[in-house]
């Protein structure tokens, strides 16, 4: 996708190295002290840049399931499941950047998604010994997406930068692969959402010597659309729309070497069907700290190296992004 807020900033080199291209042609800026001295964050008229990206996540999940009821206090009558899952995502990415006028960037995204699930499922209430085991392992290309950004100032600070990203549903839905009922998963793997989606956001930039402040604003809102659901009629699914904020500092250490740091919130709000909010419809909260590291490579290019980590149970517990742009 184009890239959510805390991830383009998040290496705050993301964000302005990949795009401020001096004048002259000949001189890129890929570090957080040439920001200072440069208003513009985004590519100028004319200019454009084609991005390489590996992006590595890993989600792991151990939940205990109990269905039945207490008879005595020590006595559960049902059945009690326990599960381990874990998900493995690398996503490959070829983004190009052009520089419609000296404040609007062009930008397209197009992913390659590689996935591998395992899930375990053992019910001990039953005593049996047996364990379910599942693991599913597969690519394919994810939901293309385009996406403008906007420099609405340039003489003073700090910086404003809007966005609008459009995700579209180029890659293979969920609601495309069959249910294994025995684990209750799916038995493909997904590499898309099966929805499209668009995403105003805000981004405020404020360079202070020898650093850059950023903070940034989004939403994510889901189009309804009707699906199959586990073989049956065709229901109208309304995904929950995601409330994202996030802010951090980039700290330049030499012309050629910087860093950032940088905390992302976001909500997913309830989901519903046919225009209700099922009973296990739950609003989620999804916290995440990143660090990055850019290293000017040459005039026109550098290494982009980001780590994020999970904060809350349902955050994706690792992510490793590795991007390399090249500006023309």
């Amino acid at each position: 996708m184009l890239d959510k807020p805390i991830v383009w900033c998040g290496t705050v080199l993301l964000c302005m190295s990949q795009s401020i291209y001096a004048e002259e042609n000949n001189d890129v800026t890929l570090t957080v002290g040439d920001v200072i001295d440069k208003p513009g964050v985004l590519s100028p008229k004319g200019t454009w840049s084609l991005e390489g990206s590996l992006s590595f996540t890993q989600n792991s999940s151990n939940r205990v399931s109990v269905v039945g009821y207490t008879v005595l206090p020590t006595l559960i009558v049902g059945r009690i499941e326990v599960s381990d899952a874990d998900f493995v995502t690398t996503t490959f990415g070829l983004t190009a950047r052009l520089g419609l006028t000296n404040a609007t960037e062009f930008e397209l995204r197009l992913p390659y998604v590689y996935r591998n699930d395992q899930i375990v499922v053992r019910p001990i209430q039953d005593g049996s010994p047996d364990v379910i085991s599942r693991s599913n392992s597969g690519g394919a290309m994810g939901d293309l997406e385009i996406g403008l950004r906007h420099q609405f100032n340039f003489d003073s600070t700090p910086y404003w930068i809007g966005g609008l990203r459009l995700k579209t549903k180029t890659g293979r839905s969920p609601y495309e692969i069959d249910i294994d009922e025995t684990t209750n998963t799916l038995e493909d793997v997904s590499t898309g959402s099966g929805f499209w989606s668009i995403e105003p956001s805000l981004t405020m930039l404020y360079p202070t010597d020898p650093a850059v402040l950023f903070a940034n604003i989004g939403y994510i809102y889901n189009f309804k659309d009707k699906v199959e659901v586990g073989g049956s009629e065709e229901q109208e699914i309304d995904l929950g729309d995601t409330i994202s904020i996030g802010g951090g500092m980039g700290f330049a250490v030499n012309p050629d070497l910087s860093f950032s740091i940088g905390v992302n919130h976001r909500t997913i709000l309830k989901s519903k069907i046919n225009g209700q909010e099922p009973d296990d419809a739950k609003l989620l909260h999804l916290d995440s700290l990143t660090f990055g590291v850019n290293l000017r490579m040459n005039p026109r290019s550098s290494l982009n190296i980001s780590a994020q980590a999970g904060l809350t149970e349902d955050t994706p517990d690792f992510q490793l992004s590795v991007r390399v742009p090249y500006y023309f």
